[in-house]
């Protein structure tokens, strides 16, 4: 029983460092009055430029109908817009308003700063442990016959 409890502790340790991640993110967005999964979606945007839905969600690890709800909300707020290919008019990209860029640096670039310094308190070995076991955990997922990465993308996991 006890391998069972400490095999749910990384469970639990991940839902605890994504709430404080939340935390983080949610009280930097609050002025720009978008939440913390729209503003993962601007982040992205930003560092990436224009992408596909499908491209989205692969990288957010969401479903796509999920994040094309999101970019919705988003489009609704003149946040990003959406582009039809002039190659093929059935692809529709999404991009972040120019203007909401232009005010939205700022908290984005603070994000990133505030993480750097979280980081940079770690031990170049500690941050290679770091990386590895979460690499380890990916792996193990990703290759799970019983349990796909989709219930973890789907919330199948929230009762931790």
């Amino acid at each position: 029983m006890k391998e069972y409890n400490e095999r749910i502790d990384v469970l639990k340790t991940l839902k605890s460092i994504m709430n404080m991640i939340h935390k983080n993110m949610e009280s930097e967005f609050k002025d720009l009055k978008i939440t913390g999964p729209q503003g993962m979606i601007i982040g992205i945007l930003m560092q990436h430029g224009e992408m596909k839905i499908s491209d989205l969600s692969e990288k957010m690890g969401l479903s796509s109908s999920t994040v094309s709800g999101i970019v919705d909300r988003l489009e609704k707020q003149g946040m990003v817009k959406r582009i039809r290919s002039s190659d093929d008019r059935r692809v529709v990209y999404v991009k972040v308003d120019e203007d909401f860029k232009k005010r939205s640096k700022e908290s984005f670039k603070n994000i990133y700063e505030r993480f750097e310094a979280i980081m940079s308190k770690a031990t170049d070995e500690e941050h290679a442990d770091i990386v590895k076991g979460l690499n380890t955990l990916k792996k193990l997922i990703e290759s799970s016959s019983g349990q796909s990465s989709d219930n973890f993308k789907k919330g199948g996991f929230d009762g931790c």
